[in-house]
């Protein structure tokens, strides 16, 4: 039984320090592979900032931005290497200040020397090797604001009076030297031509929601327009006139086949309709007023109308004038018909 005892014991012994050898071997191994460098090849975005409350801004001159992406070649263990990927997912910010110098002007920014010393690569133990690219030309200018009336534009209608935008006008924040270089006077709003010509003739109508044009040098991130959007108030002038017409003359029309059969007369107290009014645009009802375009009243019969005696037929008011429209309070028209002899064969002289 002792011996037995003192095998068991052995065996346990053995395999404790078999444990013991790999779980050294294991932590040896984790050691020198945290140990041991190696380089890798991270891509990162920089953004430029301000600090809160500075009236300063900063971009890049190549493409008026504030982001630019470079490649870092780090150098540094696995695991730390792995701590840095992780932090440089997120965008690296150079402050104005800090990374920046904050003074107004031009400059070329050497980006490895602001990188190694920033804040992101603190306590990660990695080398930055290299970045590229390795420089960035960065404009550093004053944030100023204007403020610029809107002007709505509403194309091919005539207005009553020009259109009033809500808000008047609008706060644009940029760079002093974006916004002196183009400077505008006044911004425009545009009201959609389709939902204009929708509108009635005298009516006012508002449009919620136009958005403002930004002019072409301010179209960039650095530039700000507030709000973007207004409402226009928008009234139409009334292009209808009416003008009253004491008489028109009525004509009586038939075709030519009918006027060799038949006469048609209208007493001289009915050849005219009374209390004409005329309504239309302002331009072709001038026309009639001064002369220029005559107005009549016209019958059209046909053959199967026309019979002897008195009758009585509706009279149109017309004019070649389109858009206008006439209201009569009386169109009827009484007429003589009678039949017209047509001589017989072989009479009418020779």
């Amino acid at each position: 039984m002792a011996d037995r005892a003192s095998g068991e014991q052995s065996l346990r012994s053995v395999l404790l320090r078999m444990l013991l050898v790999v779980a050294l071997s294991i932590a040896v191994w984790t050691f020198a592979e945290a140990r041991s460098l190696t380089n890798e090849t991270q891509t990162v975005t920089l953004v430029l900032a301000a600090p809160a409350g500075a009236e300063l801004t900063a971009w890049i001159d190549s493409n008026k931005l504030r982001r630019e992406t470079v490649s870092v070649r780090l150098e540094g263990s696995r695991a730390a290497l792995q701590r840095a990927a992780q932090r440089l997912r997120e965008p690296v910010e150079l402050l104005i200040g800090e990374s920046l110098a904050a003074q107004p002007g031009d400059r070329t920014v050497n980006l490895r020397d602001v990188l190694r010393d920033h804040r992101v690569f603190d306590r990660l133990a990695v080398s930055l090797v290299e970045v590229t690219p390795g420089t960035i030309d960065v404009h550093v200018d004053e944030v100023v604001q204007e403020t610029i009336p809107i002007r709505v534009r509403a194309d091919s209608v005539a207005l009553e009076r020009p259109p009033v935008a809500d808000p008047p006008s609008v706060t644009v924040t940029g760079p002093a030297s974006i916004l002196r270089d183009a400077s505008f006077d006044v911004l425009e709003a545009v009201a959609p031509a389709d939902e204009l010509a929708e509108l009635v003739s005298g009516s006012t109508a508002q449009f919620p929601g136009l958005t403002v044009v930004v002019p072409a040098p301010w179209r960039n991130e650095l530039v700000r327009v507030s709000p973007i959007t207004v409402t226009a108030t928008i009234s139409l002038r009334d292009t209808i006139e009416s003008l009253p017409l004491s008489s028109v003359p009525v004509m009586v029309r038939l075709s030519p086949t009918q006027l060799r059969q038949w006469s048609v007369r209208i007493a001289p107290e009915n050849a005219y309709l009374r209390d004409v009014e005329v309504r239309g645009p302002r331009e072709a009802v001038e026309a009639i007023r001064s002369g220029r375009q005559r107005v009549v009243a016209t019958i059209q019969l046909e053959s199967v109308e026309l019979s002897v005696g008195e009758a009585e037929f509706q009279a149109v008011v017309s004019s070649d004038v389109s858009g206008l429209t006439f209201v009569v309070a009386d169109t009827a028209v009484p007429v003589i018909i009678s039949a017209i002899e047509t001589p017989a064969d072989g009479e009418g002289g020779e």
